[in-house]
């Protein structure tokens, strides 16, 4: 029962395959003493959604039991989301009509990195949305425990990117940041902008390059100082030259070949390189140039939801963050269209998916 109504089903959009997303009617999730039901009202999509859908499974299993989660088979994709809690097990009854953005990642809370606050390297770590059932649905179960409650004067659509900034902020924790620094973003695609977002928050003097006009026209809004635009075939000498004497710190968030090697010949003599984007395929890099000047490799994954999905909602609240950002709302019927327009680099913004539409 939810809220007095005898619903059974709802619509989700579930990944059968590579280029196989089916907007179908499923059974409503069950949820267990510790988790709520939650309404969902916006799911903006990712990178990592686009590249399951187009080049996957790589991470949703859908062949084989995940690890973690158990889970395998078709999955309803979507980890971005926020909604109104609208059912409660036994112990998260405190939850019941609030709006909440949720983090996703679901850690087991015991294990020697939780209990040292690093929730997103659990022993048992699972994401729903990848390793699971998500988002992408009119209703979804999740643990009380990353569910953060939307502040009052932040709208839901504003909120849909809590989980993305979330990670841009874990990104410049995990950096050490020191004001005054000259900080460089290798990138400012999707995370990259997220990036340039939670930089915001520190006294640093940034500077975005990329291949795009637009991005850097929209980092220069989010407020970076500088923007370089640069060929995509610009070798590691060559941006060496147009940034010296090189940056205190660089994030490389691209993921794309060879952008590791640009981003260290990027990074001053001591400084440290950020690695952030993801690329599964093998790399050349050179180390002895990183050792030689003793650069600190430091790399960044996901977030961790206790710290960081609040202050995304705080930073969020002004609503201009979202209104730079994303591009368009859809129906959640319409998720073909959307994952084809993300996975084809057709996006210049989020796009957002919402079964209330």
């Amino acid at each position: 029962m939810i809220r007095g109504l005898a619903l059974k089903t709802m619509r989700a959009a579930v990944l059968y395959g590579n280029n196989d997303i089916r907007v179908e009617d499923v059974p409503i999730p069950r949820i267990s003493a510790n988790d709520v039901l939650i309404k969902v009202s916006y799911n903006s999509l990712c990178g990592t959604d686009a590249t399951e859908f187009a080049k996957g499974p790589m991470m949703v299993p859908l062949d084989k039991p995940h690890p973690n989660s158990k889970h395998f088979g078709p999955t309803i994709l979507g980890h971005e989301f926020v909604g109104l809690v609208v059912e409660t097990g036994e112990d998260a009854k405190e939850m019941m009509g609030l709006r909440v953005a949720c983090g996703a990642g679901v850690s087991c809370g015991t294990c020697k990195m939780c209990k040292m606050g690093r929730t997103n390297l659990c022993d048992s770590y699972y994401t729903l949305g990848l390793s699971t059932h998500g988002g992408l649905a009119e209703f979804v179960s999740a643990p009380k425990d990353i569910c953060i409650p939307i502040p009052d004067d932040c709208s839901d659509l504003d909120a849909a990117l809590a989980q993305p900034l979330a990670v841009g902020i874990h990104a410049v924790r995990r950096a050490k940041i020191s004001p005054g620094d000259r900080v460089v973003l290798l990138g400012v695609g999707a995370i990259g902008s997220f990036v340039c977002v939670a930089l915001q928050e520190h006294d640093v003097d940034v500077t975005a390059i990329d291949i795009d006009q637009s991005r850097l026209d929209a980092a220069r809004k989010l407020g970076a100082d500088h923007t370089i635009l640069i060929d995509p075939d610009l070798s590691a000498d060559g941006l060496r030259e147009l940034y010296r004497p090189g940056a205190d710190i660089v994030f490389e968030t691209s993921g794309t070949k060879g952008a590791p090697t640009r981003a260290l010949a990027l990074t001053r003599d001591g400084g440290t390189l950020l690695l952030l984007g993801l690329n599964k395929t093998p790399q050349d890099f050179p180390f002895s140039d990183a050792v030689l000047r003793e650069v600190t490799l430091e790399t960044s994954a996901a977030h961790v939801c206790s710290q960081d999905i609040p202050a995304a909602l705080e930073i969020l609240k002004s609503g201009r963050v979202a209104l730079l950002l994303t591009e368009r709302v859809l129906s959640l019927e319409n998720a073909h269209e959307a994952f084809t327009a993300v996975s084809n680099g057709l996006a210049r913004g989020k796009i957002i998916l919402s079964p209330l539409t």
